[in-house]
């Protein structure tokens, strides 16, 4: 038996992660994406109106996203503020925000005294 213990094999799942993603991982975040514009596509040609569809049809769809915004996620404890989106725990299942532009709707009203 040996008395050497091995502290690099219990260096945790951090030094195992790949901080870029494999060509797999973004080609099945980019279905995923293209799939939710599907569905928003299907409720737009059903002609159903709520408020939040319309503020739905501002986001950037898939094809005019940049690759940034599909693979990066915001967050405070890295030091340029970004993570990539794999690092996020269930990461293919949690919604991940779109940016896009803000609108009236966005802004604050102004209050007048």
């Amino acid at each position: 038996m040996s008395t050497h213990t091995h502290t690099h094999t219990t260096a945790g799942i951090h030094s195992k992660r790949r901080f870029r993603l494999t060509n797999g991982q973004k080609y099945r975040q980019r279905q995923r994406l293209r799939g939710v514009d599907a569905v928003l596509d299907t409720l737009v040609e059903s002609g159903v109106k709520i408020k939040a569809l319309e503020l739905m049809r501002r986001i950037p769809r898939e094809h005019e996203m940049a690759s940034f915004d599909k693979y990066w996620v915001k967050s405070k404890r890295y030091p340029n503020g970004f993570k990539p989106i794999a690092w996020v725990p269930k990461w293919t299942k949690t919604p991940h925000p779109r940016t896009w532009a803000p609108s009236v709707y966005h802004l604050k009203p102004v209050v007048r005294r």
